[in-house]
């Protein structure tokens, strides 16, 4: 097997809601020398010298991600979004603490029921509106007034409605309230009802490899002395090493983007809101109708009953990169798909039209998947780069 051949980047459109593309300068720094190196640290009792720098990188990517959402603290040493799940749970929950999370079927992430029963935590589920798709912040605040939750760990994987930090707080107002927003990061600049963190969230923290087109690595940014206190003394406890290329690919990242994140989200929102409208119009059944089917990257579609599975392989083999999973619109299996890739690329929304007709030709006309495979190639190298980021970098 050729293992570099194989990881290269193939012509492929990429419609899954869980990846994006990296800058060159960001996948640069992956394949630095930094990938097998430790930043300088010293204690106590010992000392771990570093003779390039990297503790100096590690800061600016710190500097730069308070910037990116205007925080007082952040912390990127975490490796991935599931990392960072299990250093906020048990740094903020106190032992035989009660965690609230979202339900599998309304969108909860699969591993955190799990993790929070794992460390002995009580779990209940916030209250879901399946109609709205959204959370039911009255009923929240009647189960938290008869049930009161140490930590309420709002977990969305699968969601289509951005959260409203104020109406959290409102309901919940005693509890620590973190938001996973791995889905949600490169969102966030263009959502000021989400991105509150003081009289809202406590935390907002996540994978940094979805919507925010960084590195397979995690972040968090507080307001909260307290809460960065709790978290700086947790992280030495579950990430003896930050992977310094990839908090070197964050910074990258980040910097580049800075300057572009609120036109880059508002893109991503408006392309996803027009590919729904597309795939309406071809017939295929869209969730979400009652708010414009989407305020996020996701867009959920539903395939006649039993075949959610069968469409993704057959999505696959045109090489249309896609997911299939329970959806809280049905609760049965579904596509879920996400624009944050292709508007990584440089598209707009008309160029939602060519994607929704490839989707139709495959899934609803039946055309053969060689044949569509090849116009997916030829789409895709019509975008061979990255948008939202200046040629000169910073």
């Amino acid at each position: 097997m050729d293992v570099l051949a194989t990881l290269r980047r193939k012509d492929s459109l990429n419609l899954f809601p869980i990846e994006n593309r990296l800058s060159p300068r960001a996948a640069e720094a992956l394949a630095s020398d930094a990938v097998n190196r430790y930043p300088y640290s010293e204690t106590p009792v010992a000392v771990y010298g570093d003779v390039s720098g990297l503790g100096g990188v590690h800061d600016h990517c710190v500097q730069l991600a308070k910037e990116f959402y205007g925080a007082r603290h952040a912390f990127a040493q975490f490796l991935s979004g599931l990392h960072t799940m299990h250093t906020v749970l048990t740094a903020l929950t106190p032992a035989n603490g009660r965690v609230m999370v979202m339900a599998p079927e309304d969108g909860g992430h699969y591993a955190t029921v799990t993790v929070c029963e794992g460390y002995g935590y009580q779990v209940d589920f916030v209250p879901f509106d399946r109609d709205r798709l959204a959370i039911d912040h009255e009923a929240l605040a009647e189960r938290i007034a008869k049930h009161p939750a140490d930590v309420v760990y709002l977990d969305a994987s699968t969601t289509l409605r951005l959260p409203d930090a104020r109406a959290l707080r409102a309901a919940a107002p005693d509890a620590t309230i973190c938001l996973d927003a791995s889905h949600l990061l490169g969102l966030l600049p263009a959502a000021p009802d989400t991105l509150v963190l003081d009289g809202g969230f406590d935390s907002v923290s996540g994978s940094t490899h979805k919507t925010l087109p960084g590195p397979q690595k995690g972040m968090l940014v507080t307001d909260s002395d307290d809460i960065a206190e709790k978290i700086g003394a947790r992280i030495p406890f579950t990430a003896s090493s930050s992977h310094s290329a990839s908090v070197g690919s964050l910074a990258i990242t980040l910097e580049e983007l800075l300057p572009h994140r609120v036109d880059y989200a508002r893109q991503i929102m408006a392309n996803a809101r027009r590919l729904a409208r597309e795939l309406v119009e071809y017939g295929f059944e869209v969730a979400g109708a009652d708010f414009g089917h989407t305020e996020t990257h996701q867009i959920w579609v539903h395939p006649p009953e039993g075949d959610a599975h069968a469409w993704g392989r057959l999505l696959t083999s045109a090489d249309i990169r896609t997911t299939t999973v329970v959806l809280p619109s049905t609760t049965r299996s579904g596509l879920r798909l996400g624009v944050q890739e292709v508007t990584r690329w440089g598209m707009c929304e008309d160029d939602m039209v060519p994607v929704a007709e490839l989707l139709a030709r495959l899934l609803l006309r039946g055309e053969d998947s060689a044949k569509v495979a090849m116009d997916v190639a030829d789409l895709a190298r019509g975008f061979p780069g990255v948008a939202y980021v200046d040629d000169h970098g910073r």
